[in-house]
């Protein structure tokens, strides 16, 4: 069931579609996930080539013919394609299951003669969304199979591989891994911004008193970027391990990159720490309003009750029907009365006044 829009901030981080208790490797089709759309990038330092396939086979022309050869996948609801793709470059079981399970958390994995890498990638279409992004990283290939999607988080990779834009196309398949990470994870910056400059439109209104529909939206950010947190932290322990010896595809070059993307990952877990924290400073900084407000109400009441309190006490005493009360037949009796009720009410109000309390 849909969750209303201003409820999305509490849908669950993921579903797994397996019953517990299902063997390993067991692989379920993904729900609602379009059919996949294969292409295929073979190059090296003076030639690029760019195709798209329908037949998983006709890859193998281009395997070993080019320095490296990049294989995506974009889309998981053709199994049979995958499942073909999975045979042919002999794919663990495990890897098969995770690559149909996007619920994985960003992680990475050797399995001899190849490397296995999640990454979760994050968009705003129109609200915030997660996809994930696996990577098969072999000895003169990379495969890349993703999770359907409006927006091409890799195009500006196939953009530097056709103009041969820096070294992509000198260095091998761990480099090419590493600009596929670092594309993916440089996506985060412009959706965490989104929500630096939301919270800037929200300080002056909060300020101003109209908190009615601000509280909401509050919340709804912190949570959704408590989502990018939990999407974006695993991340840095898969880079790390791409940086440990237990990794020997990753050459020294490459190494040399992968702590500029763990930077680049401690910068946006450094920036969405901060915009929680100005979260929770708006929401202390609402209910202080709210608080202060209710103590000027409060103290406008207990104002206006004080002094009426005497004065009905006076207008009670005199008001009783008793024949024998003390001036009760004066003729001046009832502007007397209003002068005392008047001469109390207006020292009660200077007391007030002399203690501070109307001062704002």
């Amino acid at each position: 069931m849909k969750l209303p829009i201003d409820l999305q901030f509490l849908r669950r981080p993921f579903e797994r579609r397996t019953p517990p208790g299902s063997a390993p490797g067991t692989a379920t089709k993904p729900e609602e996930e379009t059919t996949s759309h294969m292409t295929v990038a073979a190059f090296g330092p003076e030639e690029y080539v760019e195709a798209e396939i329908d037949d998983p086979d006709d890859i193998r022309e281009y395997l070993g013919n080019y320095d490296v050869t990049w294989i995506h996948v974009h889309g998981l609801g053709d199994t049979s394609k995958l499942r073909q793709l999975a045979n042919m470059f002999d794919l663990h079981p495990l890897v098969y299951e995770d690559i149909l399970h996007t619920h994985q958390r960003a992680k990475a994995e050797e399995y001899g003669d190849y490397s296995f890498l999640v990454v979760r990638m994050v968009e705003m279409v129109p609200r915030l969304d997660t996809r994930q992004l696996c990577l098969v990283v072999g000895e003169n290939y990379v495969i890349t199979i993703e999770e359907a999607g409006l927006d091409d988080l890799l195009d500006p990779i196939r953009v530097r591989l056709r103009k041969s834009v820096g070294r992509i196309r000198q260095m091998g398949p761990d480099y090419l891994s590493y600009a596929l990470m670092d594309s993916v994870i440089d996506h985060y910056f412009p959706v965490v911004e989104t929500f630096g400059d939301r919270l800037d439109e929200i300080d002056d209104p909060l300020a101003a008193g109209y908190t009615n529909d601000l509280i909401p939206e509050i919340q709804k950010i912190s949570s959704d970027l408590l989502t990018i947190r939990r999407n974006l932290l695993p991340h840095k322990e898969a880079i790390r391990n791409l940086m440990s010896t237990n990794f020997t595809r990753y050459t020294a070059n490459t190494i040399v990159f992968l702590r500029d993307a763990d930077d680049h990952i401690s910068q946006l877990l450094d920036a969405i720490d901060t915009y929680r924290q100005i979260c929770s400073d708006l929401r202390d900084f609402h209910f202080a309003l709210t608080s202060q407000r209710a103590n000027e109400v409060t103290k406008t009441l207990t104002i206006i009750a004080t002094v009426f309190i005497p004065l009905s006490f006076i207008a009670g005493v005199y008001g009783m029907n008793f024949e024998n009360m003390p001036w009760i037949n004066w003729k001046y009796g009832y502007i007397y009365c209003w002068g005392l009720m008047i001469a109390v009410g207006v020292a009660f109000l200077g007391w007030f006044y002399a203690r501070g309390w109307f001062k704002g």
